[in-house]
């Protein structure tokens, strides 16, 4: 009953101290990297030690967005997706005054495998794409597996696959399950950079992956 009243208290009466702590404001702008705005990106931010823990937003057709809500003088992180583009991330300090917008790039996703695929092939990563965008981590590792046991030559897919590793890994609070997800992406990359060694985007991810694999274990 003592947490409800809080609540209620940050809602209703804006004028109380402890409401205005707990009720911070952002907002910002997602564009592409020629500067044109991005509609219907996923911003989510989150932070382990608020209640809750996540909120969500969808820019609109200039791209902006704005989250009302977030727990004040913890820096939240935030993770921006959007079909066809990578997944940006960054972090700020949220404080009871509105602070300037915060704004993200996005670079395209030219898609993992270059080449002719089979519709079905298509089809199915299409999907996968999908359930990952959704936050639907689990299938989509699943739907990625699959492909992969259906075609072993295509190695490519490990590339989306350490992607959705890393993806779920931002979600995961508990430092054990964080790590194992990274160091399973780390393993994806490496799988690729077998079959293809000069793969400078794949080497640049692993590089980044276990730099943040090293942040958790510390």
């Amino acid at each position: 009953m003592r947490r409800l009243s809080l609540l209620a208290a940050a809602v209703l009466v804006a004028s109380v101290a402890p409401a205005a702590a707990q009720n911070g404001r952002v907002q910002g702008v997602v564009r592409d990297l020629n500067g044109e705005p991005i509609k219907g990106a996923i911003v989510k931010a989150t932070h382990p030690e608020a209640v809750p823990r996540e909120f969500t937003a969808v820019t609109d057709d200039r791209g902006r967005f704005a989250i009302i809500g977030l727990r004040t003088t913890l820096t939240w992180t935030f993770v921006v997706s959007a079909p066809g583009y990578f997944d940006v991330e960054g972090s700020t300090l949220i404080r009871s005054q509105i602070g300037p917008p915060l704004t993200f790039g996005m670079r395209r996703d030219p898609g993992p495998i270059p080449g002719a695929l089979s519709k079905d092939i298509q089809d199915a990563l299409t999907a996968a794409q999908e359930m990952r965008t959704g936050g639907r981590y689990d299938q989509a590792i699943a739907a990625y597996q699959s492909i992969q046991a259906r075609n072993a030559r295509l190695t490519a897919v490990n590339f989306v696959l350490a992607g959705t590793y890393r993806d779920k890994a931002r979600g995961e609070a508990n430092a054990a399950a964080r790590r194992t997800l990274l160091e399973r992406a780390v393993a994806a990359y490496d799988t690729l950079l077998k079959e293809d060694a000069a793969n400078e985007r794949a080497a640049a991810e692993r590089t980044a992956t276990l730099a943040e694999l090293n942040a958790v274990t510390r």
